[in-house]
């Protein structure tokens, strides 16, 4: 496991999964596991999730899970990177009802995008959102937040300029906007970027 960057409190890290993991859960965290390249089981109590490359699911904290892949599969996987107990009494204990471990198609997820420019929330970790959006050309401005954004291109190529940066970036790259900073998107290709931002539903 190779710990990659933060977005505000969540850690991003990157490990490869190739064999069985041993069962295990983690009471206070949720974990969000994203396939980058290849393809795994995510087996867990609930329910078991077959997912490639472009699909994720959320294992809420609680539930007793473990990955595994016959062939060498590299995960991206998001997770609460401070000590939960304190989180300044937004630590939450939970497991719910429902059944499953539903996953999400980022390319399918993204044919019913009714609108350009327009980020969708497809899944939650913790108080963050994972959205996905597409467009080509320029994206409305963005003023700045009181928090950092991920921004990942699944297809295509983007541009991000901030007042000191310009920076391209192509399918499977990523970088993490800190907050206070204003920062603008531009496509030059019709794009499909998914933003990790602390936002409400």
């Amino acid at each position: 496991m190779v710990d990659v960057a933060y977005v505000d409190d969540l850690l991003l890290s990157v490990y490869i999964c190739k064999g069985a993991l041993h069962w295990h859960r983690h009471v206070d965290i949720d974990e969000l596991f994203w396939v980058h390249t290849g393809s795994m089981l995510l087996e867990s109590e609930r329910g078991d999730a077959a997912m490639g490359a472009g699909e994720l699911t959320v294992v809420p904290k609680g539930t007793e899970h473990r990955s595994r892949s016959d062939r060498r599969a590299v995960i991206l996987l998001l997770r609460c990177g401070l000590v939960p107990h304190r989180k300044n009494g937004k630590r939450q204990l939970y497991v719910t009802d429902e059944a499953g471990l539903p996953s999400v198609n980022l390319r399918r997820r993204a044919e019913s995008l009714a609108a350009p420019y327009r980020f969708r929330t497809v899944a939650g970790i913790e108080d963050s959102r994972v959205q996905l959006a597409r467009g080509k050309g320029r994206w409305p401005i963005e003023l700045p937040v009181a928090h950092d954004r991920l921004v990942y291109v699944v297809d295509g190529r983007l541009t991000v300029r901030t007042v000191r940066d310009r920076l391209r970036l192509g399918p499977g790259e990523f970088t993490v906007i800190p907050r206070g900073a204003f920062y603008h998107l531009y496509t030059d290709e019709d794009t499909l970027l998914v933003r990790v931002t602390r936002e409400a539903l």
